[in-house]
């Protein structure tokens, strides 16, 4: 609601909370995590397949809109908002189907305050309307071109037909926040002596903010009945949609509009993924029980490739980087406790953390991570020194995690004389022993570069499988180090997921008794593991580390560990 009423609140809220700094009563609200007494009972109404579809590249076909309201439904999203079925055939058909797939979500349609559009819509199946009419004096003259009080008499008669129906029914403002207050307030009241289930505000055009928000919602609650809903729609052209919507919830409504990923017409609206995250910090046992997060992911992925966009780097939650840590002290807090840098739980959405390595401000704690991640063991005093060189490097070029890798391996597959620093001072003995690291260190990172030598009798062993765990890794490694074997780990990948195979790769080098003597203690060690993990030890050739050919041996190991 613009104009002086708007402004002459903002100052007044300004002078408020100056008051409140002065006495300290702000600074004791804002240390709390909500302005609510208890976690609101609000409702989703997902706008994805109405909203949604006019975001400029959207191009969703029939079975997109089915699989799109399935999943919906399965994250106990409580509506589900199709488009006006006078839009088309098709719009018509999508209504039917997605109304007859029994799902538990509710289904409404979005349509005009026009008879024959909510005739069509009560005509498909779906379970509740939600209207609109223009009240801004701008919308009005370009859409309807009518008065207040024309608008509820049309309304009337509209909202009327959708109840002898037995169907849910919505009406709303558009563009509530540039019409005049006193109009709506009208609207409303009018709307609530009829009994509708839901009265909507919509910032049609990104323009609120917060306080103005606060200020809208809180009196539309005063107007109307307790029990009747108000339904809050938000853009997001200058960036507010979740404040807004988060304040509005604070201030009574009970429904918020939403779409994955925010897409809708210009700059869309409220996020679902991004309203679900910022309820979550409220409380997130009661939001878990009611949604299911983990379906996020996969549902933002699943739209952002049917409207033709990247999930933006940092997009909420889902984004490459929402929980991707760099810094050395972030990292650090984050390994020994995630909560000091994080206030979502990856896991809880079904994504993972990362910690970015092998760039100028990486810690050595974080280098000690992925040293345990693939289930290496290097001293402390050697890695820090191996950080700071490999940090030196990244200033040089980028070293991706596959080189990182070969450079801790190298570390790890280094024997150390017993009687290398015994013979020195104290002091001597820590510089001595430093610069043994260093010269270690530096010969991996030169190693990189280098090209491939011949090194007479090889034999490259492929082991992949599933629950190949970090104990066996480490084993496998000892075995090679233990050995009078020269050994290169080419490839050793462990995902998080024991459900995914798990493969290491490595080439052994040395006589061919020492060679065939190793290969026999690999064969022991599988055979003695085969009631708990289900892993084939393969020999490949040099160049072909992608499509492995059995030996003789491996098909006699079966299944093999």
């Amino acid at each position: 609601f613009g104009g002086r009423t708007s402004t002459g609140t903002m100052l007044s809220a300004h002078r408020v909370l100056r008051a409140q700094l002065r006495s300290g009563s702000a600074l004791r609200r804002f240390s709390t995590a909500s302005a609510f007494d208890s976690f609101p009972d609000f409702s989703i109404v997902d706008s994805t397949l109405r909203e949604g579809e006019q975001f400029a590249t959207a191009e969703f076909t029939p079975q997109d809109r089915v699989y799109v309201a399935k999943i919906l439904d399965r994250m106990g999203v409580d509506y589900i908002e199709m488009v006006n079925p006078m839009a088309g055939k098709q719009a018509i058909e999508d209504c039917e189907t997605v109304a007859k797939l029994g799902l538990k979500s509710k289904i409404v349609c979005h349509t005009r305050c026009h008879i024959s559009d909510v005739k069509a819509a009560v005509n498909t199946g779906i379970q509740g309307v939600n209207m609109y009419m223009a009240t801004s004096p701008i919308l009005a003259k370009h859409s309807h071109g009518k008065g207040i009080d024309v608008v509820i008499e049309n309304a009337t008669e509209v909202v009327k037909y959708v109840q002898s129906h037995g169907l849910e029914v919505r009406f709303s403002c558009e563009d509530s926040f540039r019409s005049d207050m006193s109009d709506c307030l009208k609207v409303y009241k009018a709307m609530d002596a009829l009994g509708v289930d839901r009265v909507g505000v919509a910032d049609t055009v990104g323009i609120a903010t917060p306080s103005q928000v606060r200020e809208v919602i809180s009196k539309v609650r005063e107007a109307i009945r307790p029990e009747t809903g108000i339904e809050f729609h938000t853009h997001n052209d200058t960036g507010c949609c979740i404040a807004n919507a988060l304040v509005a919830l604070e201030a009574g409504a009970t429904h918020i509009d939403t779409c994955v990923l925010g897409i809708g017409e210009r700059n869309g609206i409220t996020p679902l993924g991004g309203f679900l995250g910022r309820m979550y910090t409220m409380d997130k046992e009661r939001l878990m029980k009611k949604y299911d997060l983990g379906l996020l992911r996969h549902l933002e992925k699943y739209v952002s490739q049917r409207a033709h966009v990247v999930i933006p780097f940092n997009n909420y939650i889902t984004g490459s980087c929402a929980f991707t840590h760099k810094a050395g002290v972030h990292s650090k807090a984050v390994m020994q406790n995630p909560a000091a840098y994080e206030v979502l739980d990856p896991s809880d959405f079904g994504v993972e953390r990362r910690i970015e390595l092998a760039h100028r401000l990486t810690g050595w704690n974080a280098m000690k991570q992925r040293t345990q991640d693939l289930g290496l063991e290097i001293p402390d005093e050697k890695l820090k020194i191996a950080t700071v060189m490999i940090k030196d490097l990244s200033d040089e070029r980028t070293i991706g995690l596959e080189e990182l890798d070969k450079i801790l391996m190298s570390l790890c597959s280094k024997k150390q004389p017993k009687t290398a620093f015994i013979s020195w001072g104290s002091d001597k003995t820590l510089e001595h022993k430093a610069e043994h690291y260093r010269q270690e260190t530096q010969s991996a990172i030169e190693a990189l570069d280098a090209p491939e030598e011949e090194l007479g009798p090889n034999m490259t062993l492929m082991f992949e499988g599933h629950l190949f765990d970090k104990a066996i890794l480490n084993r496998l490694l000892d075995l090679a180090v233990d050995s009078p074997c020269s050994f290169k780990v080419i490839k050793l990948d462990v995902p998080n997921d024991n459900e995914e195979e798990s493969k290491a790769i490595i080439k052994i080098m040395g006589t061919l008794t020492d060679i065939e003597l190793l290969r026999q203690k690999y064969e022991k060690l599988l055979a003695t593991l085969d009631d708990i993990a289900h892993t084939r030890m393969i020999e490949i050739t040099e160049d072909e580390n992608t499509t492995p050919k059995e030996s003789e041996e491996a098909t006699k190991l079966g299944h093999g560990l």
